[in-house]
């Protein structure tokens, strides 16, 4: 009986030895398998990081240094900076001025600041009521960074002659603007297009950012007021 025993142990204890070392083998097989796939994830995403940063830098024609290229695109709802304090509550929900601004300083100066960093920088300065004041923004980049601004004007066919001449146009915007419908809402108007339309960014919708707009279109928005900044 003793011998039975004995023997039955030594299989007990082989089985339950297999059992460890195949739950180990799993184990490391797993951890390589999710190591590869985040080294993987990670590697098309610092590409296409790298790719959509160095699509938004600005290109300066030799011949006359005119400033031309792609405006970068920041959504206040990216996850990179949505949940960092803002205002009331945070970047994603009350951000859109600080992110459009964060866009046309990140043009205008050549190197990319994230809405985030931009809200570091700022702080509260540039609310009024909690609020984005999209003057105070002006005057703060004309300030820290030597643009030029112009104060609050209103006039849609105003906003787009601006815009015509090289401004960067901050626009207050409430109703609807394209698919979406805001209550009080700020985007960019920020070039004209060589076939008469206009470029816009919306911190809060991708769509209506890519959306070469007519003037007809931007005259049927309900546009508040306009400040813009330059170089």
């Amino acid at each position: 009986m003793k011998s039975l025993s004995a023997a039955r142990m030594r299989i007990a204890a082989a089985l339950l030895l297999g059992f460890a070392a195949g739950m180990g083998l799993w184990f490391v097989l797993t951890v390589d398998h999710v190591g590869r796939d985040t080294a993987a994830f990670g590697k098309a995403y610092n590409q296409g990081y790298s790719d959509g940063y160095t699509a938004a830098l600005p290109v300066y024609e030799n011949k006359t240094s005119a400033k031309s290229g792609y405006m970068p695109l920041f959504l206040q709802k990216d996850p990179q900076w949505a949940d960092a304090a803002y205002s009331d509550e945070t970047i994603g929900t009350y951000g859109c001025g600080l992110t459009a601004a964060a866009m046309a300083l990140s043009y205008l100066n050549g190197r990319e600041i994230t809405p985030d960093l931009l809200a570091a920088f700022v702080g509260e300065s540039c609310l009024t009521d909690r609020v984005n004041d999209m003057a105070k923004f002006s005057a703060y980049l004309a300030k820290t960074y030597h643009f030029e601004t112009r104060d609050t004007f209103w006039g849609t066919d105003e906003a787009l002659k601006a815009v015509d001449d090289g401004w960067i146009v901050f626009a207050g915007v409430t109703g609807t603007l394209g698919e979406r419908s805001y209550g009080s809402h700020v985007v960019m108007i920020w070039r004209e297009n060589t076939d008469g339309t206009y470029a816009l960014r919306d911190p809060d919708d991708g769509t209506n950012s890519i959306h070469a707009w007519t003037a007809d279109e931007l005259n049927a928005v309900t546009f508040t007021q306009f400040n813009a900044i330059k170089r």
